[in-house]
């Protein structure tokens, strides 16, 4: 088919090769106009104009900008560069406008979708708008132009060889260019002047960048809306124009989005709760006249197919559709006319929109499946933000952030541009986390010379030196005769006494002593005054600028420094000094010795001595029922290994404040009580309870790491073991490791100067813990240690790892809290105390059935039967507070009597409480947890075809996962299980073992510890 239109002495024809098209420039005598006879016809029939101003014709603004720079660029280098637009401010003229404007006689664009190269296909061969624009005057040759959409038959290469010689813009993309043969590839890459990459963010995708190669010697232009990627790849090439999507905003090309953020964590509720409050948007902007239309999302054929079935068919009024790639070319076109028509109100649909979408009423988007991240689903709106000529309202995003990580997705869209923060309007008070809320402290800044800064996007090391102030007078612009006011920023809150500087530093570079060579960088300085404790705190980049802000801003001061730094350091739990540094009398020849790992004993003496200073130390504790880090100088810093926002530094410094003011707090108890490591030649006294290899282990779900019996070619997941039942026999610890139910054997042997362990019963067992390396378990166990509890006569507990021990002493005169004790009448309920578990035959008289029915609290969302190798517990249950946004989790740890009858045998405990403590790893790794659950049940299903859950199921399970990392606080709750226990009869060390579990429960997470006994 040829289609044949005569204008005056040319005629411009369209041409097919397969599914190739082809726009041709011909003379009157059918031949083609070369390359260079067309773009030359442009020098005297191009006529640049500039609307800037309401009514006027011509380039946008950013468009000419952009245009303006690429001259500029090429003036001085040939080099790739990168311009970047914003969707709706029109890349395509731009492009269009660059070709004809500088007379490029052969340009290759590159675009990432068949969409958009038929849409650029058919700009470019009229130059887009430019015509109507009065830009380029009938007497100029339209260009050659070939769209490349597939390869050719062999004996057509030699046609579509002549037509891309012949052509002055080539429109395709990545994928058929790695197609081409190699001889048209080579008079491709030495005819073309200039490549255009459109959407060139997909650059850094291997496809892309081996074309972009290709082209390496050619002019490289590279047009995107988003320059930053979300896997944190960069785009190479230099960015010569950034138009930003709020000079968009602002001058009308780009719209605000209005965001609607739904909550709901059952994904069988999401689909219908999105398109409820997608259509009632819709239905609520037609009726203010707003011809609109609505997106649904899917990322499936299969998925949209479902969507317009079971949801969007039945709004028949709005003529919904659906398109995706699998309908037939002809329907796809007839429903597309449809929605550019305005007859199909509603469109489901899977990519189709992507990239290049020009329907400006598309105004709604219900994105029921998100792309990878919210910032590309963003992104993908911000198409639908474009302004029009019609009258046309807010773009609007409805999506469901209980399905994803919206936190961390929130995250990385305010690190890619913060001028989101001005064009979502979020319409939800609580549906959406602080990073997309205006907050109150940040707004009190206010902000001088740099006004781009989003304070809530800065984070800083945990630390600060804290002065008193001796005088009420401060004059807060005082800064400027410290710090460069032409080179700083800054933002000053005087309601909540927090002044931040942001210094730009100019040095000489180290490596050239030519002058005009520079690098930049920034000091930073953050203050807080504690006004009610009269207490200055400074978190800076440079002390000694720091140093002189304070002596400016505050009138009188004097630095606090000294042993008052360390009471920081009260009412953390186990704290477990790592390094300690002292400062010797200046009578030595030694000023400074630092101690380390189980020298740190023998420092801690010396300085509560007296016999020297302390200079610093760090250290890990728990607080407030999580664990922390904390170090001290006595020069007056305290710091955390943490990275936050400024508001929560504000809040810390308060909290450290209050403790250096605190006269009753003694450093040198602090000292004395704190946990320190000392190397052992002996196993210690007591008896074993505990054993746990490294958290990083027990909580991992990870297939990798495997234990391999050789002899049977088997293969079994760490989360499918469990050790057990640690014991001294002949000067070794013993213990065992437990398979499904096989027991291997093991023990550990501590010499003089190290440790091993060795294999004493079982097919020896090995560890794969990668494709190619295999070891021994004795090796793998040698290199992460199993850590062991015992517990002593007094109450005190000695943890050993490798060839070290920790002593946790006792603390004096705490009684047993028997509110923790209940007694249950057992034989009423039928049970046979010496049976613990139900087993999948659920038997009644088992202590775990019991519990189950008995003592969990039946109004649980879950309920789940986890007994057995490598359990968490053996009952776990889970209690959801929508109102509160809490979640319990309970642990059950059950263990048989060791007698026939309850009584007073305190071996009865040491499982069950070794168990309980064990367990409290899971706090920290909430997630891990619902994982290893979720995993356990399939795994009891594929084996017995019988479930874990005694209430809910696997979809409540991935609702609670998406909840907690939605943001719900999470509460662990352990119980023990025991009816061998006689609460009336217990001894005094029965006491001692329930108090030091006790103990360690609260010390570390405050969790609440209660034990079901006998009466």
């Amino acid at each position: 088919m040829e289609v044949v239109i005569f204008l005056a002495k040319i005629k411009n024809c369209e041409k097919k090769l397969g599914s190739n098209r082809l726009s041709i420039t011909l003379d009157n005598k059918n031949k083609f106009i070369s390359p260079e006879e067309v773009s030359a016809s442009w020098k005297d029939n191009y006529t640049e104009k500039v609307s800037r101003n309401k009514g006027e014709v011509g380039l946008r603004v950013p468009q000419f900008g952009a245009l303006s720079a690429i001259r500029a660029h090429w003036t001085t280098s040939m080099a790739p560069a990168t311009i970047v637009l914003p969707t709706g401010t029109g890349k395509s003229e731009t492009i269009f406008s660059t070709i004809v404007s500088e007379r490029i006689t052969s340009s290759l664009i590159i675009v990432p979708s068949n969409y958009l190269r038929e849409q650029l296909y058919e700009g470019a061969k009229t130059f887009g708008i430019l015509p109507k624009l009065e830009m380029i005057s009938a007497n100029a040759l339209l260009p050659t132009t070939l769209m490349y959409k597939s390869k050719p038959k062999k004996e057509d290469e030699d046609l579509l060889l002549e037509y891309i010689l012949n052509s002055n813009i080539i429109v395709t993309t990545p994928r058929m260019l790695s197609t081409m043969s190699p001889k048209i590839m080579k008079h491709l890459v030495q005819k073309v002047d200039v490549v255009f990459f459109d959407e060139a963010h997909h650059l850094a995708a291997k496809e892309w960048s081996s074309v972009r190669e290709m082209f390496i010697e050619n002019k490289i232009l590279q047009f995107t809306a988003t320059p930053f990627r979300n896997d944190g790849k960069k785009i190479d090439g230099k960015i010569i124009f950034n138009y930003d999507l709020l000079l968009a905003q602002k001058a009308g090309y780009f719209m605000p989005i209005d965001f609607y953020p739904i909550k709901e964590f059952d994904e069988q509720k999401s689909d219908l709760e999105i398109a409820n409050t997608s259509i009632k948007l819709l239905e609520k902007d037609i009726d203010e006249g707003f011809n609109h239309i609505l997106l649904a999302r899917a990322n499936t054929q299969k998925r949209a197919d479902e969507l317009y079935k079971n949801i969007y068919s039945s709004f028949t009024h709005h003529n919904p559709v659906v398109i995706h790639a699998n309908i037939s070319p002809a329907e796809r076109k007839e429903r597309m006319q449809s929605i550019k028509d305005g007859k199909s109100k509603i469109v489901v649909c899977v990519d189709m929109f992507g990239e290049g979408i020009d329907i400006p009423t598309l105004k709604i988007a219900a994105i029921h499946d998100k792309y990878k991240s919210l910032p590309i689903t963003l992104q993908f709106i911000g198409r639908f933000a474009r302004s029009g000529k019609k009258k046309l309202g807010n773009a609007k995003l409805i999506t469901n952030i209980a399905i994803d990580n919206l936190k961390e997705s929130v995250e990385e869209l305010y690190h890619q541009n913060s001028d989101w923060n001005q064009l979502l309007n979020v319409h939800s008070s609580n549906a959406i986390t602080k990073e997309i809320e205006t907050d109150e402290f940040y707004n009190s800044f206010k902000k001088g010379h740099m006004k781009d800064i989003d304070l809530s996007q800065i984070k800083i090391k945990v630390s600060t030196r804290i002065f008193r102030n001796l005088s009420d007078e401060i004059d807060i612009n005082r800064w400027e005769d410290v710090l460069d006011k032409t080179r700083t920023t800054n933002l000053i809150n005087v309601q909540d006494n927090v002044f931040v500087f942001i210094e730009e530093i100019e040095s000489k570079v180290p490596w050239s002593d030519q002058k005009n060579i520079f690098q930049y960088g920034y000091d930073f300085f953050v203050i807080f005054y504690d006004v009610e404790k009269k207490l200055i705190h400074i978190n800076e980049t440079d002390i000694s600028k720091g140093n002189r802000l304070i002596e400016k801003i505050f009138k009188e001061t004097a630095a606090v420094k000294g042993d008052l730094i360390y009471r920081s350091l009260n009412n953390i739990n186990r704290l477990m000094i790592g390094t300690l540094g002292l400062k010797q009398r200046p009578s030595g020849r030694i000023s400074f010795r630092m101690f380390a790992g189980s020298d740190i004993k023998s420092g801690i003496s010396e300085s509560v001595a007296s016999g020297s200073t302390k200079s610093n130390l760090f250290g890990y504790g728990f607080q407030d029922g999580k664990r922390i880090s904390i170090g001290c100088s006595y020069k007056g810093k305290v710091w955390m290994r943490w990275v936050e926002r400024i508001g929560f530094w504000k809040e810390w410094c308060k909290s450290i404040g209050s403790k250096i003011l605190d006269d009753s707090i003694s450093t040198d108890e602090i000292l004395k009580n704190s946990l320190v490591t000392e190397q052992i030649y002996n196993f210690p006294k007591g008896k074993p309870y505990k054993i746990l290899l490294p958290e990083s282990i027990e909580t991992s779900n990870s297939l990798s790491k495997k234990f391999y019996i050789e002899k049977e070619n088997k293969h079994y997941p760490f989360f499918n073991a469990e050790l057990r039942n640690p014991r001294i026999l002949n000067n070794k610890l013993h213990f065992e490791l437990w398979i499904n139910e096989r027991k291997y054997t093991f023990a550990q042997i501590i010499t003089k100067n190290s440790f091993s362990f060795i294999q004493v019963e079982g097919d020896e067992l090995f560890v794969i813990s990668s494709q190619t390396n295999k070891v021994k378990a004795t090796e793998y166990f040698f290199h992460n240690s199993p850590e062991i509890s015992f517990i002593q006569n007094d109450g005190a507990v000695v943890v050993i790892q490798e060839n070290l021990s920790t002593t946790i002493s006792s603390k004096k005169g705490i009684q047993l809290n028997l509110d923790k004790l209940i007694s249950i009448d057992w034989t009423q309920l039928g049970v046979d105390i010496k049976s613990e578990s139900q087993g999948i035959n659920k038997k009644s008289d088992s202590i775990q059935y019991a519990t189950i029915n008995n003592i969990v609290d039946q109004s649980s969302d879950v309920i789940f039967d986890d007994d057995g190798s490598g359990e968490i517990a053996d009952v776990v249950s889970i209690q959801i507070d929508q109102k509160t946004k809490k979640i319990s989790f309970d642990f059950y740890h059950c263990k048989y009597s060791d007698g026939i009858k309850p009584g007073a045998r305190v071996k009865d405990l040491y499982e069950v409480c070794g168990q309980a403590e064990k367990s409290i790893i899971w706090n920290d790794n909430i997630i891990e947890l619902i994982d290893r659950m979720i995993y356990r049940e399939n795994a009891r299903r594929k084996n017995h075809s019988i479930s874990r859950f005694e209430k809910g199921d696997l979809n409540t399970l991935n609702t609670i996962k998406k909840m907690v990392r939605s943001g719900f606080e999470t509460r662990l709750n352990i119980s023990i299980v025991q009816p061998g226990v006689s609460k009336s009869k217990l001894t005094e060390s029965m006491k001692q073992v329930i108090i030091s579990t006790d103990s360690h429960l609260i010390d570390t997470y405050g969790i609440r510890l209660s034990c079901y006994f006998n009466n």
